[in-house]
């Protein structure tokens, strides 16, 4: 309330009253470069489905390297939060566990942490898609690129390319809220199932070559020294040093009720380096429509 007076700002208003005064802002997706903070939402309502996204600089002791990762909410419900710091002293193995590329929600090769070199390739925004490119070179010969379209303003297609002369484990994170998610690893897909509010389909496919979803330790911590269990989890490849380019497809599907009838299909041919033109397919209810972008 009191910056709100103290800028003159009705949307500053608007976010400290909950909706109840003031105006709300006139963008839905902002891109902070320079920081590495990139967000995107539905609306301004309570039940608007949000991402936030980190692809940035280091930025001291209150960094963590874990370039890529993002936070995801709709309904008033965190989804997908992000792991949350712990501590910062007395406990050097727990700072430690929670300072770890692994445990946020991003990619990485043979559990090392990563560096921070980070690029925005490309930041669009439309009435019926929102996109973000940003890639790190997170080891000195593996980058990870992660693109990022919000379709519609209803759920989001990932696209993570991992590329390099690399020979390792690649593998994709992520971690849920606490909870007991559905898990059905011959599809590669996950399911939260909360019995009211907001849950969230995940399913991820490999355009070619073998890949494992894995289980992994989980924890968050929302209040400082607490911490408590959640579900993680990490698909796994296992990349040869004359293979290139890793690449996965991911549907995030927040949804209210019952769950949409969506399937996506990466129409490229495979490729020795990263997609300059990306060529999506996406199945709604047996209706089909084609997005794309070129770098």
């Amino acid at each position: 309330m009191a910056w709100s007076k103290l800028f003159n700002r009705e949307d500053f208003l608007y976010m400290a009253t909950g909706g109840a005064e003031g105006k709300a802002p006139a963008e839905r997706a902002f891109a902070l470069p320079e920081s590495g903070l990139y967000s995107m939402r539905s609306s301004w309502e309570r039940d608007a489905i949000f991402l936030a996204l980190k692809c940035g600089p280091d930025g001291g002791g209150h960094s963590q390297p874990d370039n890529g990762t993002f936070g995801l909410y709709a309904g008033g419900r965190i989804l997908m939060p992000d792991a949350g710091s712990y501590i910062y002293s007395g406990d050097w193995e727990g700072r430690a566990w929670f300072r770890q590329t692994k445990v946020h929600q991003t990619l990485t090769l043979d559990d090392r942490n990563s560096a921070y070199a980070p690029a925005l390739l490309k930041w669009e925004c439309h009435n019926d898609l929102d996109l973000l490119v940003v890639e790190n070179r997170s080891y000195d010969d593996l980058t990870h690129r992660r693109s990022v379209l919000f379709v519609d303003k209803r759920y989001f297609v990932i696209i993570d390319e991992a590329y390099g002369s690399a020979a390792g484990d690649v593998e994709f994170h992520f971690q849920l809220a606490p909870g007991e998610p559905i898990v059905d690893k011959k599809r590669y897909s996950i399911e939260t199932s909360y019995p009211e509010g907001w849950n969230l389909f995940l399913k991820c496919s490999r355009e070619m070559g073998e890949m494992e979803l894995r289980e992994e330790e989980g924890w968050v911590s929302h209040v400082y020294t607490v911490k408590e269990p959640r579900s993680a989890f990490c698909f796994h490849v296992k990349k040869n040093g004359k293979e290139k380019v890793v690449r996965y497809v991911t549907l995030l599907l927040p949804y209210n009720g019952v769950k949409p009838d969506i399937r996506v299909k990466l129409l490229n041919e495979s490729a020795d380096r990263p997609l300059s033109n990306v060529n999506l397919e996406i199945t709604e209810y047996g209706q089909k429509k084609w997005i794309g972008y070129t770098l």
